[in-house]
């Protein structure tokens, strides 16, 4: 053994020092990467919509007619037909290259007053009520038209705007009030840009801080910091070297990964502590450490990744890459852990433990001896009481709402709600859902008689309860003759001829094409209110699709308001199946390792109970499922079983050595209840920084994420010891 020791002390060394200068060297390629990717941020709105859906399908079509529907609207306060800014902004904004067209209520109202159409200044401002004009007052705005390279940078189409505003029109950008598509996406990547320069450095910064106090070694809280934020860099160069890009669910990722690996490597230098406190041995107390961690610690990073992965199963894209990435980062960061964090502590181990360090059976123990024998002694009724909870919340799960609603993703507080506010109030409705008339080429009607058509069908669309506003064809083409007389005749042929024709493409609310006419009318809806999009879209469909069955024409549904209704719909899909996926595949996980189908059953008790209590809670408080919300009850699922299989496999090393399973349960306790208490504290305090975010679907995720962490917590320190030492915890002992 003299012998022995020193070639393997040797050996040992030149490994750990081979891991970390192999961690060296490659740190700047990761390192570009984990930069280019932050700077990668990508919000566009469609990515927000559901894929291979036939709506968008649809929507797609509608936009091959009609071109794009994205738009950014401008006003400000004064900002009227006799306000000269208007006119200077929308040509300053027509010479960028973000906006293809700028139509506001003075050249629409110019445009209706000139021949063809010669309509009265009065007569022209009515046509325009509500849609480039206030419905009391001659309040106005510019409604921009994006175009591809303002798509392809909104942040910089929304900044050109509010430089041109002050440039020009000398307008302060806290005066204007903007909405629309590209407003919203912009928004996104500002909110996106804070989460990553601001909240993340402070989440981090706060996890590590909870990290030192909980193991009351600065060079250990080194070591874990090092590792955490290696990992989480190795996390962000494997999304850009994929071709990945940052959105705002994304901006979770390196948070997510930190709070997880200092998570995980807490429970492993919990591991590394017992081995060093354990009677001396040839072998380092840190490759001890992984003899007895490295399984637990798989096998939580396994759970995890499969609670993550789940998500791909989402038809919401950013859903789905988070899924993906924040998987892939729970297997990179599991390995670089196993690799580095060993080789920091045997190299640079840190101090050794003073006899007030250590835990003895006087000191704080005690206060966690009373509270696992309060609940061993009274099994049955933290049993019972948990399952009551459990029956109580999941009694509310089958009535969850979700939501996608604009004003559901920003405070009520935030400068977006207030100024889509602000233009609804003095203009008109901000959300689009558009209608497309087929008419087939062999139609009889002329161009006259479509119109009239498409003026009844948008006088049934304003008949409804519902207060929207509509835009079609009708409302910028000249008067149209309902009679013979010679005056009528020459304005049925102006109408039916070329000009008008082109002039009514160039407006996009008609497309010519080979088989069919079609002509689209523009419903406008409230952004902010209670409005039911689905019942709304049903409401318009029944009032409308009689009189075109009745006229022998077709007419299509789509735009935004639809595809809304379907992601919120779609958003209660990915939140089940993903979760039931998970569950399954965990399930199955832990059968192979428990080799007990009653004792896998019995495990997996605690580690639905979060789910069930959090998102049971939120339903009975009438708070809706946001797209932020379905990315936490297949993560926490898997993050709680983290701590369960760290439980029972100190449980199990106790049964094996033939403790009883009180005993067994009261041993695993006093070695993984302080990592769990402190593991859930690191995590939460790092991820409830986030809620001091404005945008709403990151502050939910936050708060969901803690107190699914906190009611995990409760489930394996409460629950599971309660069903371990009842009846039904014999199956562990019929397992040996």
């Amino acid at each position: 053994m003299n012998f022995f020791r020193p070639a393997l002390l040797t050996e040992m060394t030149r490994y750990a020092i081979a891991i970390v200068l192999l961690a060296v060297i490659s740190f700047p390629l990761i390192g570009y990467g984990a930069l280019r990717a932050l700077k990668s941020t990508s919000n566009d709105p469609r990515q927000w919509l559901p894929q291979s859906f036939a709506e968008t399908d649809t929507y797609d079509w509608f936009q091959s007619h009609f071109g794009t529907d994205e738009f950014a609207v401008v006003s400000w306060p004064g900002c009227d037909l006799d306000d000269p800014r208007v006119g200077q902004l929308s040509q300053a904004l027509l010479n960028t290259a973000f906006f293809d067209r700028v139509r506001t209520g003075q050249n629409a109202i110019e445009e209706l007053m000139s021949p063809p159409q010669n309509f009265s200044r009065t007569a022209a401002i009515n046509r325009l009520r509500r849609i480039l004009i206030g419905a009391q007052d001659t309040t106005t705005c510019l409604v921009l038209t994006t175009s591809v390279a303002g798509q392809a940078d909104r942040s910089a189409a929304v900044q050109e705007i509010e430089t041109l505003a002050w440039d020009v029109c000398q307008l302060p950008a806290a005066e204007l009030k903007l909405a629309g598509p590209t407003v919203d996406a912009a928004m996104i990547d500002a909110e996106s840009r804070k989460l990553l320069f601001g909240l993340a450095g402070l989440s981090a910064l706060v996890s590590f801080l909870v990290a030192t106090l909980r193991m009351r070694s600065i060079r250990l809280a080194i070591s874990v910091l090092l590792v955490a934020v290696y990992s989480t860099a190795v996390s962000l160069a494997i999304l850009y070297f994929s071709g990945g890009k940052m959105n705002l669910l994304m901006t979770m990722l390196p948070p997510l990964i930190y709070v997880l690996t200092i998570s995980s490597a807490v429970h492993l230098a919990n591991y590394y502590r017992d081995a060093a406190r354990g009677p001396s041995s040839p072998v380092p107390a840190a490759i001890r450490a992984i003899g007895q961690g490295w399984l637990p610690c798989s096998l939580a990073a396994i759970t995890t990744g499969i609670g993550l992965i789940s998500l791909m199963l989402s038809k919401i894209e950013p859903i789905q890459s988070f899924g993906f990435y924040s998987a892939l980062g729970v297997v990179a960061s599991v390995i670089v852990l196993f690799l580095l964090l060993p080789s920091a502590l045997y190299l640079f181990p840190p101090k050794p433990e003073t006899e007030s360090d250590r835990p003895s059976a006087d000191d704080s123990p005690k206060k966690g001896n009373a509270f696992i024998d309060a609940i061993l002694n009274h099994h049955a009724f933290f049993a019972l009481a948990c399952l009551a909870l459990m029956l109580l919340c999941a009694s509310r799960i089958p009535s969850i709402q979700s939501t996608v609603k604009l004003q559901d993703r920003f405070l009520p507080s935030s400068d977006a709600i207030a100024d889509y506010r602000w233009l609804e109030e003095r203009i008109g409705p901000m959300v689009p859902l558009e209608v497309a008339i087929h008419f087939d080429k062999d139609d009889p009607r002329d161009r006259v008689e479509q119109i009239q058509l498409v003026a009844r069908v948008q006088s049934k669309i304003q008949s409804l309860d519902e207060p929207v506003a509509t835009l079609s064809a009708f409302n910028l083409s000249p008067r149209l003759p309902s009679g013979h007389s010679v005056r009528d005749i020459v304005q049925r042929k102006v109408i039916n001829g070329q000009q008008t024709k082109q002039r009514l493409i160039e407006t996009k609310y008609l497309s010519d094409g080979e088989d069919q006419t079609l002509w689209r009318i523009s419903v406008r809806a409230n952004a902010i209110g209670d409005l039911d999009y689905g019942i709304f879209v049903e409401q318009i469909r029944a009032a409308v699709t009689p009189l075109l069955a009745e006229e022998n024409v077709q007419g299509t549904f789509t735009g935004v308001i639809p595809l809304i209704y379907k992601a919120q719909r779609q958003l209660l899909l990915d939140l089940f199946r993903s979760f039931l996926v998970a569950f399954a595949v965990i399930a199955v996980v832990l059968l192979v390792v428990l080799r007990n189908i009653w004792a896998t059953c019995l495990v997996m008790f605690p580690n639905i109970f979060p789910a069930v209590i959090v998102f049971g809670g939120i339903e009975w408080m009438n708070i809706p499922v946001q797209i932020g919300s379905v990315m936490t009850a297949s993560a926490a699922l898997g993050i709680a079983v983290d701590d369960t299989v760290h439980l029972l496999t100190w449980f199990r090393r106790g049964l094996d050595q033939g403790l009883s399973r009180r005993q067994a349960i009261e041993s695993a306790f006093s070695r993984c209840s302080g990592a769990m208490v402190h593991t859930t504290l690191i995590c939460s305090c790092g991820l409830i920084v986030f809620a001091l975010s404005t945008f709403v679907p990151i502050l939910h995720f936050a708060w969901l994420m803690v107190f699914l962490l906190a009611s995990a917590l409760l489930g394996d320190l409460v629950l599971l010891p309660a069903i371990l030492v009842g009846p039904l915890g014999r199956c562990f002992e019929k397992k040996r």
